[in-house]
């Protein structure tokens, strides 16, 4: 008997996901997307003058991660935040699996649109991988940034492991419609991006340039009086057409949140009464200069390497003679600065601050601090003395640092830091009274010799005494 022959069985419909995992998709990318743009209203908001609801310093702050060398490095390459970053991803997380959602309701085919979710997924795992490197290298990690890692693995475990077994058919296409999806995302968000704020360092720092630029310290005259020597002091100029024009520039450049940071570090100095400083031990510039500068920094805080930049820029935009810097020590741990509890794990604040005491007399003392700063990620006890060991025998500065005449150093620094009542750095003075380290702030009272009632700074907002500014 002739076997029967059996029907060949049909070939099985690819597998393009269930609706419920469009439907999980499309909610996660949508979550994304709304916690990207909080993240990016933080970031906007820390870097007018505001905090952040991560901030507040420790292990977790958001502001070493979001204004670290990696963090600005993308800003300055593609005009976008990383913020900025993670709402573009989010919005396509969001709208390809919805576009699939709709499709399969339709009876339509999804296979592409599979494919470009699953290679959105990949995109993601990439850059939460960069972005873990980036942040371990800066010994920092950003609490939000977890949240957005949380959504991401949840998203690829649905896309790339439950999908494990998708049809393979159509990746080129996927890969097209991601990464123009992903185009499309970036454009929208472009303007936006262009006009994030920067660090109020790197913004300050731009200003001054640009004031600088437009009235060159070889024109202004800085042996005019000022208004301080005028009949009606609160309302006078500077007595020299330069600087005035050049503080008109300089107020002009700045975006709202800029003037804002500079009305409020004017009534901060406004509000300070002079306090009596110790006479200085390695002073940066002329000991007769109308306006000093004393700053007390420590060597791992963020703020403090940026204000070490800022001085640089205005020393290189300003006549000599303009005004001398005090640089003092005030490190954030409580081995050697009682007004904080104990510290934890490698005394590197408190070893680079006696390190730095120790290469005063050389005068390399501030070339020492550029070097600390330039490696203020990942800094260590022994790499301090490493660095140091380009300036002073390394057994020298080692057995200086130790000393008791170093210590008896560092207690009148935070003697001297302690009437500001800081609760972190950098710490700012200018001719003995409250200020901060914007840049902005700082040339202008330079340009005034210290006087904060300049008539262009009426075109700033009302200021705030109590705005909690470094």
């Amino acid at each position: 008997m002739t076997p029967m022959k059996r029907k060949p069985a049909a070939e099985a419909p690819p597998e393009t996901g269930t609706p419920s995992d469009w439907a999980k998709l499309a909610a996660l990318g949508a979550l994304a997307a709304l916690w990207a743009l909080f993240l990016w209203s933080e970031l906007v908001r820390s870097r007018t003058g505001g905090g952040s609801f991560c901030g507040g310093g420790g292990a977790l702050d958001c502001s070493p991660v979001w204004n670290g060398t990696f963090a600005k490095a993308v800003q300055g390459m593609t005009a976008m935040p990383i913020a900025g970053w993670g709402l573009a991803w989010g919005l396509v997380a969001f709208a390809l699996p919805l576009a699939g959602l709709t499709r399969r309701a339709a009876g339509e085919r999804t296979e592409t649109l599979q494919a470009a979710v699953r290679w959105t997924a990949a995109a993601g795992i990439a850059v939460v991988a960069i972005m873990l490197a980036a942040s371990a290298i800066e010994g920092h990690f950003c609490a939000g940034c977890i949240g957005t890692y949380l959504i991401v693995l949840a998203y690829a475990a649905i896309a790339l492991l439950g999908w494990r077994h998708a049809p393979s058919t159509d990746r080129a296409r996927g890969a097209v419609l991601a990464a123009g999806s992903a185009l499309a995302a970036f454009l929208l968000l472009l303007y936006p991006g262009l006009h994030t704020p920067r660090t109020s360092g790197e913004a300050g720092r731009s200003a001054v340039e640009a004031a600088a630029a437009a009235v060159p310290h070889e024109t202004i005259d800085i042996t005019a009086p000022t208004g301080a020597a005028a009949a009606a002091p609160s309302r006078a100029g500077t007595g020299d057409a330069g600087r005035d024009r050049a503080l008109e520039e300089l107020v002009a450049s700045l975006d709202p949140g800029g003037k804002q940071l500079l009305a409020d570090s004017l009534a901060i100095y406004r509000s300070s009464s002079p306090a009596m400083m110790p006479a200085p031990r390695a002073l940066v510039g002329s000991s007769v200069a109308p306006v000093r500068i004393t700053d007390f920094t420590d060597i791992l805080c963020d703020h403090c390497a940026s204000l070490y930049e800022t001085l640089q820029t205005i020393r290189e935009n300003t006549a000599p003679g303009s005004f001398s810097v005090d640089a003092r020590q005030f490190p954030l741990d409580g081995r050697c600065n009682p007004q904080f509890e104990g510290g934890k794990g490698d005394d590197v604040r408190c070893v680079a601050a006696a390190a730095r005491l120790c290469m005063e007399p050389s005068g390399k003392e501030p070339e020492f601090a550029g070097a600390l700063f330039q490696r203020q990620k990942g800094l260590t006890r022994e790499a301090v003395l490493e660095i140091g060991s380009r300036f002073m025998p390394k057994e020298k500065l080692a057995a200086c640092v130790a000393s008791p005449a170093t210590k008896v150093e560092l207690d009148q620094d935070l003697a001297a830091a302690r009437p500001f009542d800081s609760d972190g750095t950098p710490i700012v003075a200018v001719n003995g009274r409250r200020g901060t380290s914007f840049g902005p702030f700082l040339y202008a009272m330079i340009l005034t010799k210290g006087n904060p009632d300049h008539p262009a700074f009426d075109a700033l907002p009302p200021g705030n005494a109590t705005a909690h500014l470094h």
